[in-house]
């Protein structure tokens, strides 16, 4: 018996095979925090406007919050430090590390990169500007849990989308295929119009094989509470090109 548990242990678990693979589905799903929040680098995809950004919204309001903080690279989520792309990654290298504690000694639950596809558009790999920054980021996510970085989510657009390099160290997908709009009368009461309010998203969960594939998990339902609409600002890209000059239109 002794030698059974030994060959379990040392052989079918210490090897990336089908078994090692298998049994960390198994574990993230049934983990607390479920796929979701898995350990891990993450794509949250969808088409413009599905709630992509909400859902990681609301996933990181159900933190404790006095345990843990979120770094975002773009200014739009409460309460949630943000940081410089290009301050860190510079040069085709990571030149800066993340905090992975905050002066009130919290713990570092996740780093968020949104809007990818504006930073990273595949048209210009071949760029140097592009490469400057990109190199880093590929860095960053290959040695990211070295650097006590538990969870990485880039929100962006379709898979296919995506850097072909970003696309191999992905381990999770959650593609939200359709969003269920309601209006909500609280905009009414307090703005005096009705909005059309994502209330609940269909996603596609899927998981990186063995064999480096996405296979698909399981097809979810995520009801979107009114807290999450009301603790992120969802015009914070749009303000980015505010300041931009108007064009001339005759």
């Amino acid at each position: 018996m002794k030698k059974i548990k030994r060959f379990f242990k040392y052989y079918i678990f210490s090897k990336r095979n089908v078994f090692t693979w298998l049994w960390q589905v198994i574990k993230s799903l049934f983990k607390k925090g479920s796929i979701y929040t898995a350990l891990g680098a993450h794509l949250v995809s969808g088409y413009m406007g599905s709630g992509k950004t909400l859902f990681v919204n609301q996933l990181r309001q159900q933190i404790d919050h006095d345990k843990y903080f979120v770094l975002s690279n773009i200014k739009e989520f409460n309460d949630v430090k943000t940081f410089n792309l290009n301050e860190i990654f510079y040069n085709g290298g990571q030149q800066k590390s993340f905090p992975t504690e905050d002066e009130r000694g919290r713990k570092l639950w996740a780093v968020i990169f949104d809007e990818i596809n504006l930073t990273f558009n595949r048209r210009n790999n071949r760029t140097r500007d592009y490469n400057d920054v990109f190199t880093g980021l590929v860095e960053f996510l290959v040695s990211s849990r070295h650097q006590n970085i538990p969870r990485v989510y880039f929100i962006g657009q379709k898979l296919e989308l995506q850097d072909t390099q970003l696309q191999s160290l992905f381990k999770y997908q959650h593609d939200i295929i359709q969003t269920k709009r309601f209006p909500f009368y609280w905009f009414y009461k307090m703005f005096y119009h009705i909005e059309y309010i994502p209330r609940k998203l269909v996603i596609v969960n899927r998981v990186k094989s063995i064999d480096d594939e996405f296979i698909e998990l399981n097809l979810d339902k995520v009801k979107i509470l009114k807290s999450s609409l009301l603790s992120y600002n969802t015009k914070a890209l749009g303000e980015a090109y505010a300041s931009l000059p108007k064009a001339n239109i005759s």
